[in-house]
């Protein structure tokens, strides 16, 4: 969410006759979109925030993001002279800084500054009252970009060259158009129709808003659609779902799982979780792991419970800190052992991948299912292409390119 709203303030300075540059000490104007889903992305932010002050004092600072939203004290005490912008303000930026009148658009984007893929975001906002989650406090409205907006952007995207677009949004499953009334379903239906060579993929969505009728017709988008889903999970038992607020049982994660893998063989399923969180015991992290396993998953993100103040879970004992790294390192070992194992499952298959990007003549190309492959180089950045996996390794399997997708 932040890259490709951080991508649309850079295009709106561009066309405002501005000019990025290469590194903060050098610019007139810094602006930083923060983040505040952990202590740890706080810690990241006000330490930037602090050195860019001291490295380049003559420089006007802009911050905003859910940091600046949801905290703006801690902001101004690392950059005193800091101009707020707070998340429903953001898209202004440009405009307030350049003496122009503001344009809203919905963060739309025409390129993505040295990537290989696009991103867009077509949905914000998040009303869940999660007890770990400051979200819905930094991003309490529900908006969805019009259907006819979104499907645009993705049409110049796709004749820019671009042949993988990712779709964003705090929760994207709930998109809805607020003029048309379209859902996730119809906005994918729309876009799968669009001429080009081009493929879509989900940055994440939660297991309960894929629905019956979103599943059709992305099943029925064959290869324009990537086999991947990235599920937030959280915990993996059902008194510790509870106690977060989550909306779904261990059981209904895990039938939603079985049902992606008889819709899509070989999908890649990834999740997030949560070590340490204050109401779970050792019997619940060891049904957790025990979970886990049984699921299959492709992959797990691990974090470390971090309280987060004004939500419920701050009130909450914490666990002792070596209860903590022990769960976290447990749960990271977890997701080698998934990896390694989707990975092998993986050799001789044929899948379509992208290419990202090139170093040492060779190429880094990302899988369909979100693996990523080790190929010869040097190739065409960004092109798509079929490949076969001959070794399944961490990190990135080898692989052969077989010829075109």
């Amino acid at each position: 969410m932040n890259q490709v709203e951080t991508e649309s303030l850079r295009e709106k300075f561009a066309e405002l006759g501005h000019s990025c540059a290469e590194t903060p000490e050098e610019a007139d104007l810094v602006v930083v979109n923060t983040c505040s889903v952990t202590a740890k992305a706080d810690r990241d932010c006000v330490a930037f925030l602090k050195k860019t002050a001291a490295a380049n004092p003559g420089a006007a600072i802009a911050v905003t993001g859910c940091l600046a939203t949801l905290d703006p004290a801690k902001i101004l005490a690392a950059a005193p002279g800091a101009t707020l912008f707070a998340n429903k303000e953001k898209e202004s930026i440009p405009a307030v800084f350049c003496g122009t009148a503001a344009s809203a658009d919905f963060f739309s984007v025409t390129k993505s500054h040295g990537k290989a893929r696009a991103f867009i975001k077509v949905q914000d906002g998040c009303n869940l009252k999660c007890a770990y989650c400051l979200v819905n406090l930094a991003r309490s409205e529900l908006k969805s970009k019009p259907l006819e907006a979104a499907v645009s952007e993705v049409k110049k995207l796709v004749e820019a060259g671009f042949a993988e677009i990712v779709l964003c949004g705090t929760r994207l499953g709930i998109y809805r158009c607020k003029e048309t009334g379209a859902n996730l379903a119809e906005l994918m239906r729309r876009l799968f129709a669009l001429d080009g060579n081009f493929r879509l993929r989900f940055s994440s969505v939660e297991s309960e808003e894929l629905t019956p009728e979103l599943l059709k017709v992305l099943k029925a988008a064959g290869p324009r659609f990537c086999d991947y889903f990235h599920l937030p999970l959280q915990a993996g038992a059902d008194p510790v779902l509870k106690a977060m607020g989550r909306l779904y049982t261990a059981a209904q994660y895990k039938a939603k799982v079985e049902e992606l893998r008889s819709i899509f063989p070989g999908v890649g399923i990834y999740a997030d979780i949560i070590a340490g969180y204050p109401a779970e015991t050792a019997e619940d992290f060891s049904a957790a792991l025990a979970f886990v396993k049984g699921c299959g998953l492709s992959g797990l993100h691990v974090f470390s419970f971090s309280a987060r103040p004004g939500t419920a879970a701050a009130a909450l004992i914490p666990l002792p800190p070596k209860t903590v790294s022990a769960r976290s390192a447990a749960l990271r070992a977890l997701d080698g052992e998934l990896r390694a194992a989707y990975a092998a499952a993986m050799l001789g298959r044929e899948t379509v991948a992208l290419v990202l990007k090139n170093k040492d003549g060779r190429a880094l190309a990302l899988a369909s299912n979100f693996v990523n492959l080790d190929l010869a180089g040097p190739l065409k950045t960004g092109g798509l292409l079929r490949c076969r996996v001959t070794a399944a390794r961490a990190g990135a399997c080898l692989a052969e390119v077989v010829g075109a997708p």
